[in-house]
């Protein structure tokens, strides 16, 4: 008996010697292949997924100070996030504030309050005052909503998602536009519909007196809460926010239904309401609990209504194996939903204004496009200050004046929202290092006018060959490395693109 377990454990030993030496060969000669040989992207059109609604950026903030800006810059601005000569972002993301400013704001010279339309002193203990819209004093909000009419006029925005990150603070339980404690459900029960009704009028004023201005088609999103799961309380909030447990999340949502249909009825608009601005879809060693709310709002009729699901970005990051989880969790409980990101950014302090971070944000962006399915993605803070990576654009105030800065990550956005339009259908892109050793990733869409739109990361350090099929003739190539922001040329198609050190790539393919 001794001698036969002897002669197991042998063979097993020269069996896993055998793995691990197979194994070591196989990825010697993998990684010798990637590296000294061209990488193949194989396009296959046939095979089609998600249409792309867009991209966009929000108006949080700092657009209440923007008033100190000089008119051209504040053009500039919009210019650069909304211009044809900028990102040509579709989607405009306003936040419709608590008023946290009316009651002290978050300390002083902190941008992070808001202010709000309606009349506090109207409001004597009758929630039914926020359905009239004579208690409400449109002028509040001017300067925000003179940059919201500038980006209008740039004519590419589609989408606009109105959102709220607190209700007002007279429908609070502790009369501020955060908990009093960390995780407290702060919005009262009986003003669910006063809740609703605030963010209707409030909606329905900007989309009759300046979104109908320039587009009256434009989509319009109501967003009435964001990041439900997390604390949003206690003596260290520092903005607006506003904790929801699942079951006071789908109660409030079945208010918020009934009253936004009523009002489409009745004034023959056609609103829709967004869900649920999940703070993170990461599932795996997360304390989002997405599962738990997703279960809770799927017991209510109106959830077949909804046909997107909104979800930010921030844990997962360019994580490809957490968008997997995430879909493959949608694709088997709710595969008739479409995915949207609607917020991200990196939230740590120090601005990395290089290719670094370009190549992590495109990471981030490209692989939620492609492994998480999204339908359209947009970035946190449009205009930001100061030294947080928040930020699209810039608005610094130096000895000299006000300038308007934009580094790596805003050339990068523009790399798919400039090139990869409303109605773009993504298609199959396989690339023969699938295991990523190379430092190449991509994604590829088939556009509204025929053209094929191929967006390309090398985040390795050196030039990289690319085999690409296809049958296409010619094609507009633009770079963003650390030499060049979003530079265009043309070129004839052979069979070969050519992607620099640390960049990222789009072809237009005719």
């Amino acid at each position: 008996m001794r001698q036969k377990t002897k002669n197991n454990i042998f063979i097993s030993l020269i069996a896993l010697a055998v793995v691990i030496v197979s194994l070591a060969l196989f990825f010697g000669a993998y990684t010798l292949c990637m590296f000294f040989g061209d990488t193949a992207i194989t396009l296959d059109a046939d095979k089609r997924y998600q249409t792309i609604e867009g991209f966009g950026a929000s108006s949080a903030w700092i657009y209440q100070d923007m008033y100190n800006l000089e008119p051209e810059l504040q053009d500039e601005a919009m210019e650069l996030l909304y211009g044809d000569s900028g990102l040509m972002l579709n989607t405009f993301r306003y936040n419709i504030g608590g008023g946290s400013n009316e009651i002290g704001g978050y300390g002083e010279g902190s941008l992070n309050g808001t202010n709000s339309y309606f009349i506090a002193a109207r409001f004597t203990g009758d929630y039914s005052v926020f359905a009239d819209e004579s208690n409400y004093d449109f002028t509040k909000c001017a300067v925000v909503d003179d940059m919201f009419e500038q980006a209008l006029a740039k004519g590419n925005i589609t989408h606009v998602v109105f959102f709220a990150n607190s209700p007002h603070y007279l429908m609070t339980k502790n009369g501020k536009t955060h908990g009093e404690v960390e995780y407290d459900n702060n919005l009262k029960e009986e003003a669910y519909g006063a809740f609703a009704d605030y963010l209707l009028v409030s909606v329905n004023y900007l989309y009759e007196n300046i979104i109908c201005k320039y587009d009256p088609q434009i989509k319009v999103y109501i967003s009435p809460v964001n990041e439900p799961q997390w604390k949003w309380g206690g003596a260290s909030a520092s903005q607006e926010g506003c904790h929801y447990d699942p079951e006071p999340l789908g109660k409030f949502y079945d208010v918020f239904y009934d009253r936004l249909t009523a009002y489409n009825t009745a004034n023959g608009t056609d609103y829709i309401m967004d869900i649920f601005e999940c703070g993170k879809y990461q599932m795996i060693f997360s304390s989002a609990n997405v599962k738990e709310y997703m279960n809770e709002l799927s017991k209510y009729d109106w959830f077949d209504d909804i046909d997107t699901i909104s979800v930010h970005s921030y844990g997962a990051d360019n994580n490809k194996t957490d968008k997997d989880i995430f879909y493959d969790y949608m694709q088997r409980n709710f595969p008739e939903k479409k995915i949207s990101v609607t917020e991200y950014c990196v939230l740590e302090f120090g601005v990395v204004k290089d290719m670094s971070m370009g190549i992590y944000n495109a990471q981030t962006i490209l692989r939620d496009l492609r492994d998480l399915g999204a339908v359209s993605w947009s970035w946190w803070l449009s205009v930001s200050q100061g030294d947080y990576e928040d930020g699209l654009i810039y608005w610094n105030k130096t000895e000299s004046g006000n300038v308007i800065n934009k580094y790596k990550r805003y050339y990068v956005m523009g790399q798919f929202s400039r090139y990869i339009p409303e109605g773009s259908v993504r298609i199959e892109a396989k690339y023969s290092d699938f295991l990523g050793f190379n430092g190449v990733d991509c994604v590829a869409f088939v556009r509204p006018d025929g053209k094929t739109v191929l967006v390309v990361i090398n985040a390795g350090n050196a030039e990289k060959k690319i085999s690409l099929s296809g049958e296409f003739s010619s094609y507009t190539k633009i770079v963003t490395d650390d030499d060049h922001d979003r530079q265009e040329s043309e070129g004839a198609f052979d069979g070969t693109l050519t992607l620099s050190p640390t960049s990222v790539t789009t072809y237009v393919l005719s």
